[in-house]
């Protein structure tokens, strides 16, 4: 079967949607779930850095998982997988929403730091 990139790029657009939808249903303010996994969060004290970095590893190791699915081997599909990833742990460092795991999650170069400050 061959698919064109045009419809490679469809149903991985598909795939985010659906993803996307799943994760901003209501949820519990320790639970984040998508169509396949539930990360659980409350014995986490992510007030620290230690407890926000090792959430941050469970978010990526999670979005890893539910986006291996679109590695089929190609150097596309690999990127494909890798961009759902990025965009699903974004997403659930957004919807989590606290302070000390989006410094770890900047501090990890997922956001570029400003390179220079103007003053007078």
């Amino acid at each position: 079967m061959n698919i064109s990139k045009t419809s490679c790029c469809r149903l991985v657009a598909i795939f985010c949607a659906t993803l996307a939808v799943g994760l901003s249903a209501p949820a519990n303010a320790t639970d984040l779930t998508g169509p396949d996994i539930t990360l659980r969060y409350e014995n986490l004290a992510i007030d620290s850095e230690q407890g926000a970095s090792l959430l941050l590893k469970r978010i990526e190791v999670a979005a890893g998982r539910v986006c291996a699915r679109l590695d089929h081997g190609s150097l596309a599909s690999r990127r494909n997988a890798q961009a759902c990833s990025r965009k699903l742990t974004a997403d659930a460092v957004s919807k989590v929403s606290h302070p000390m795991l989006l410094a770890v999650y900047n501090s990890k170069g997922q956001v570029a730091p400003p390179v220079a400050s103007l003053t007078k």
